[in-house]
């Protein structure tokens, strides 16, 4: 722990150092409702329960017990809805499952199985996170995981992957045959029985967080391999908005920033490998890094604190490095119910150690709320009102979205096209067709490339013709093209 680099103000302590061989290598944690922590093995070792000595006690001992449920490999845990759901990636029956007391002696012993799911490994089943409004559950999943039956989709789930220029997989045969819709999040019930895709195109998105005005973000990776390609990708952290697409596509198939029809990162990171992430809510440090979304990056050894500016309906960011050291294989993260910041290292075998990290310096500590502009409020409440429109046909939907399909704010104008693609073709191609303001067309025009039918094709390539790109902005000009 000596050997951690840290910020101005912050301690580290090492809680537990895993016994090489006997508890496994952890890959993931969450919260206990007793105040504790749950982590799983990467591999069969299973299950276990941490109650973290209490802060500047150094000389205590914190009780690490092991979980009866026989489950083990999950790349995702979190406790909802009176149980521990854990999404496994490794071994035999790959897939979502709920960890629950079924006798009330406080241990966990029933294992209920809630859906299989195709794909499995370190780009296979991942995240879980409840949803912001309390009644549902997010579940994330790197790009070798197929989606289990779906009730339906936020974005129209016609995947396609019509590359003008011929593909070229990767020469090692990384991911070659892995297609739209790459990794995705989906809303699932409690029950694990309903899935309903939120948002697709990512590599391997390990892990979710939300922060306190109810916004979801990620932390992507990069495909390694690529360096120094016109299509490489760094790792990003992303925010993950209604029926968002991110453009991950297998080889040279990659979508670049500027597509229309994906969005943008929030702030590219450079190469590493992307594990957990976490917003400080809930963090006894200063306003600051409550407000931060920290990031873990495995190969790297570090954490960064990616502090967001609200901007329009989305964020700008920027990085701060947190915590580092070398070697420092950091895979998951939680705050605490003490206020302090806990992390893992380990996976792939490597032995795995669980430390905190707390402030004791002399900044204020006190809950902090973030100030915003009444444009972005407003802003993010437009863009709320465009996603009411995602994953059905709405009668107004088409009205309400299509004056804002030209709106100067990416991601305003991302949901205003997605809910018009909801709706039946024929109640906007005539729009699309016509269209003359130069933005607004090549969002419609978008939308009907991506809806139509080939029957369209002229008509839309004719309506096109009709802008001078000489005389556009550089924006509108590349959605044009």
């Amino acid at each position: 722990v000596e050997d951690l680099k840290l910020l101005p103000g912050f301690k580290a302590e090492l809680i537990y150092s895993v016994p090489k061989g006997q508890q496994g290598s952890w890959v993931s944690m969450t919260n206990a409702p007793d105040g504790g922590l749950f982590v799983s093995d990467q591999g069969d070792a299973g299950i276990f329960h941490i109650m973290p000595a209490t802060l500047g006690t150094a000389e205590a001992k914190s009780a690490i017990t092991s979980v009866p449920a026989q489950i083990s490999g999950a790349h995702g845990l979190y406790w909802a809805f009176d149980g521990l759901y854990a999404h496994k990636s490794e071994g035999e029956n790959k897939g979502l499952y709920k960890v629950t007391d079924s006798t009330g002696d406080g241990d966990l012993d029933n294992v209920d199985f809630l859906m299989p799911i195709d794909g499995g490994g370190e780009h296979g089943p991942h995240a879980i996170l409840k949803t912001a409004d309390g009644e549902a559950l997010y579940i994330a999943a790197g790009n070798h995981t197929y989606l289990p039956e779906i009730s339906g989709s936020q974005a129209p789930s016609n995947w396609g992957e019509d590359l003008l220029l011929p593909r070229r997989w990767d020469p090692s045969g990384h991911a070659k045959g892995r297609m739209a819709p790459g990794g995705w999040i989906c809303r699932v019930t409690p029950d694990g029985k309903d899935w309903h895709v939120i948002s697709s195109g990512y590599r391997n998105e390990y892990d979710i967080a939300m922060n306190p005005e109810g916004e979801l973000f990620t932390f992507d990776a990069d495909m390694e391999y690529d360096t120094g390609m016109k299509w490489y990708r760094p790792t990003r952290v992303s925010h993950v908005v209604s029926g968002s697409e991110l453009g991950w596509r297998g080889g040279t198939g990659k979508w670049l920033d500027y597509f229309e029809d994906s969005n943008p990162p929030t702030l590219d990171i450079g190469p590493g490998s992307p594990t957990g992430v976490v917003f400080g809510t809930g963090a006894k440090f200063p306003a600051k890094y409550q407000h931060a979304l920290f990031i873990l990056d495995w190969t790297f050894g570090t954490i960064h604190a990616v502090h967001m500016t609200p901007s329009g309906a989305s964020y700008e960011a920027v990085k701060e490095e947190f915590v580092s050291g070398v070697p420092l294989p950091v895979t998951d993260s939680v705050i605490g119910a003490d206020g302090a910041f806990y992390f893992t290292v380990g996976g792939r075998g490597l032995q795995s150690a669980l430390y905190r990290v707390y402030y004791a310096g002399d900044e204020p500590t006190e809950a902090a709320t973030r100030k915003e502009s009444k444009k972005t409020v407003k802003a993010r409440a437009l863009r709320h009102k465009l996603e009411a429109f995602h994953g059905g046909v709405h009668a107004d939907a088409v009205e309400t979205a299509w004056e804002h399909m030209g709106s100067t704010d990416r991601f305003i104008r991302f949901a205003a096209r997605i809910a018009v693609e909801n709706q039946p073709v024929d109640e906007w191609s005539a729009l699309a067709l016509n269209e003359t303001d130069p933005m607004t067309a090549s969002l419609a025009l978008i939308a009907l490339s991506r809806q139509g039918d080939a029957s369209l094709q002229g008509d839309l390539i004719e309506a096109l013709g009709r802008f001078n790109l000489t005389k556009t902005d550089e924006t509108t000009t590349l959605a044009l093209l």
